[in-house]
């Protein structure tokens, strides 16, 4: 076992599922797998002996689900040595709560475990669950090894930002500064996000007073699963929360989430928005929705009429349309590093020059309450 690799540890009660995965994690060069576990309990034991960065979780297994392992982690074990955990179960699935729980208890991200032949299927997700596994490893504290061969895109420390993003603020005491120099009146709010965006979107959901215009949230997740999300905030916050459909008409007051495994767009027609979804595929822009397609869209709709949000996700997706929106006079808020599961989207965005100020996602909701009650009044 090698300490300079990505340590990854399989709890699933399946002999042939911990055998393929590890065989999957293992065919990458940087990261292997160190212990396997067929339960929550055992693997609870294993996680306090091995301190693995990364555990992939299945949710049905018998004396200890993974839900109550989750819930044992983020009740039990400190910040500073908690992995991070893919959930990996059948349960995943469209229309299915279970998805979000796991996200609500500390879960990472997740990946539906796949269907029919197993090898051929697992090979199919290898791509993603080693994009996802280094994604996450770059989030874990620095004092810990960087593994070999996994590129650093993500920004470690606003203070290495390039001169390029002069004039980027940090904190909610900056913002009226921020709310000053433009003095626009929003159309919409959008927001970008992926991992680790729904805790993100339902931090802010907890303290968003009533907003005067459409907010529209492009959170990267599959087929179905945006359905069942938008159903889960209306319920818990008893706000209008929808998933967005082709040609809906955007209402002043409602929270729409763009569909997942298609682009999102937004379209004018005089003085409506319409929404519309794009199927095509775009070469470089894997993620469905783009957040970058989203906001082009939403730039070309209505000018600098837009209060935008980058949250929580790995990668770059959003920073080419950021830097355009703010220099046009959009007004650009952006997830700090330390309440993001991973600062890809917003630390490649301020990198960029596409972000007006950072702030703490338990003061977003707070943000944007000040930003419409300033540029409203």
């Amino acid at each position: 076992m090698s300490s300079s690799k990505i340590k990854v540890m399989v709890i699933d009660d399946s002999v042939l599922i911990r055998k393929y995965l590890t065989n999957t994690v293992n065919g990458f060069p940087d990261m292997e797998v160190i212990t396997t576990a067929p339960n929550g309990k055992i693997g609870l034991q294993k996680f306090f002996l091995y301190h693995p960065d990364i555990i992939i979780l299945d949710i049905e297994m018998p004396e200890m689900n993974g839900l109550e392992f989750l819930k044992y982690v983020q009740a039990n074990c400190a910040p500073s040595i908690r992995p991070k955990i893919i959930v990996f179960s059948s349960l995943v699935g469209e229309g299915n709560s279970t998805t979000f729980e796991a996200l609500s208890l500390g879960a990472a991200d997740f990946i539906k475990k796949p269907e029919g032949k197993i090898n051929d299927s697992l090979q199919s997700l290898a791509k993603d669950l080693s994009v996802m596994i280094r994604g996450l490893y770059k989030t874990l504290e620095t004092t810990r090894v960087q593994a070999p061969g996994v590129e650093t895109e993500e920004l470690t420390d606003i203070a290495a930002i390039t001169t390029s993003q002069d004039n980027v603020l940090t904190g909610m005491h900056n913002l009226k500064k921020v709310l000053e120099a433009k003095k626009i009146r929003p159309s919409l709010i959008a927001i970008g996000s992926s991992t680790g965006g729904p805790n993100a979107i339902r931090k802010i959901m907890q303290t968003l007073k009533p907003i005067p215009v459409p907010m529209v949230i492009a959170q990267h997740m599959p087929t179905g699963f945006t359905l069942e999300f938008a159903k889960n905030l209306s319920k818990i916050y008893e706000r209008q929360v929808v998933e967005a459909k082709d040609g809906d008409i955007l209402e002043n007051g409602n929270i729409y989430i763009c569909p997942g495994g298609c682009h999102s767009t937004i379209k004018s027609a005089g003085e409506k928005l319409i929404f519309r979804t794009d199927n095509r595929d775009y070469e470089g822009f894997f993620f469905k929705p783009s957040v970058d397609i989203f906001f082009k869209s939403i730039r070309e709709a209505v000018g600098n009429r837009v209060l935008a949000l980058v949250l929580s996700g790995m990668g770059r997706d959003g920073s080419i349309e950021t830097v355009k929106m703010r220099r046009e006079g959009s007004i650009l808020f952006a997830q700090d590093e330390k309440s993001s599961v991973v600062w890809g989207m917003p630390g490649n965005s301020i990198r960029n020059g596409g972000i007006d100020i950072v702030i703490d996602i338990g003061e977003m909701g707070e943000a944007i309450n000040r930003a419409v009650e300033y540029l409203f009044k």
